[in-house]
């Protein structure tokens, strides 16, 4: 055991000092990469060419990755007659001078593959089913499943699914999982956590300038559709009961400025109904409607307008709930 973990060490020694070559061929196996500091791996990573950005595990990958890639030789240099090579400028050093490499549209498309690539499926390394993106969810909430659960942490995860072009819950593919994040402009979880608030206040009611007010209830009429359509079976026209009450609270909870006074109210209707196991697109539709016009006393509200019949008998069924009785005590007298 003690010569084993000499020759680890050794080996780390090697591979993280300057007297290792460092190429494609020469990069240490995956335990070795994992034992070297931060600034030994982007080292490694400068010499190879290879993006220098993300996180220690990020780095990892990369580096790992790029072993089991073909090496590719670079064209010779041809220097002009009359000029030896001693006289050509060298290829600075200072921070930065590889900066143009991260920028590049090719590398971009690297990093979201990476990214991509630690949720893709073993049996199809372009498509990420339910599961790995149940486990991309878990990791944007720090591992926390009862924060995963939160409506604002759902509400993350549709705007995701959205910038991502996904055709159905948890389902992403490489091109639009990759065209995402160049659009957000995140390729780690460390980099849609830290950008969280200013991706869901693009679809968030809050202070909104007058001047960019239409433009921004154009942005949620639009994100409103793609859940609903998002959520709907392969062929359908509806979505089903629970999958339509997640969405519910995570877009009338989850987001600020965008909270409707009957969203807890209405899920407990829906749960209710035992009978009802699909909400349309007009009752999904209407909800959004009745909660911008209709207040918590329903005051507003006719039964002569032309709400959806699911919406009258919520109203119906919330005025003889003991809790709304109790908030409505004087309007409702």
């Amino acid at each position: 055991q003690a010569s084993t973990r000499l020759k680890s060490a050794r080996l780390r020694e090697t591979a993280g000092s300057g007297t290792m070559k460092r190429t494609r061929d020469t990069v240490p196996a995956l335990p070795v990469l994992k034992k070297l500091k931060v600034s030994e791996l982007k080292e490694w990573c400068g010499d190879l060419g290879v993006s220098k950005a993300g996180a220690k595990a990020d780095l990892v990958t990369t580096l790992d990755r790029a072993r089991s890639s073909p090496s590719k030789q670079q064209p010779p240099t041809v220097s002009s007659p009359g000029r030896s090579h001693a006289h050509q400028p060298k290829a600075s050093s200072s921070p930065g001078a590889n900066r143009s490499l991260v920028a590049t549209p090719q590398a971009k498309k690297h990093l979201g593959a990476t990214f991509f690539a630690k949720y893709a499926q073993e049996s199809d390394a372009n498509t990420i089913d339910l599961s790995g993106f149940l486990k991309f969810g878990l990791d944007l909430a720090g591992g926390d499943e009862a924060r995963s659960a939160e409506p604002k942490h759902t509400a993350l995860l549709f705007l995701l699914c959205w910038k991502m072009k996904a055709k159905s819950f948890g389902e992403l593919t490489l091109e639009g999982f990759t065209h995402g994040c160049d659009a957000i402009k995140c390729y780690t979880v460390e980099d849609i956590r830290n950008k969280s608030k200013a991706l869901l206040e693009q679809v968030s009611g809050g202070k909104v300038d007058p001047s960019r007010a239409h433009v921004a209830e154009q942005t949620f009429q639009g994100f409103h559709s793609f859940v609903y359509d998002m959520l709907r079976p392969e062929g359908k026209k509806y979505i089903e009961k629970d999958m339509a009450m997640l969405a519910l609270q995570a877009i009338f909870l989850g987001l600020e400025g965008r909270e409707s006074r009957h969203t807890d109210l209405f899920v407990k209707f829906l749960t209710a109904r035992e009978k009802l196991e699909i909400l349309n697109s007009d009752q999904w539709k209407g909800f959004l409607q009745f909660s911008r016009d209709v207040d918590a006393a329903f005051s507003g509200y006719s039964d002569a307008d032309p709400w959806p019949s699911l919406l009258d008998d919520f109203v119906t069924w919330a005025k003889e709930q003991p809790e709304w009785k109790e908030k409505h005590k004087t309007t409702s007298s």
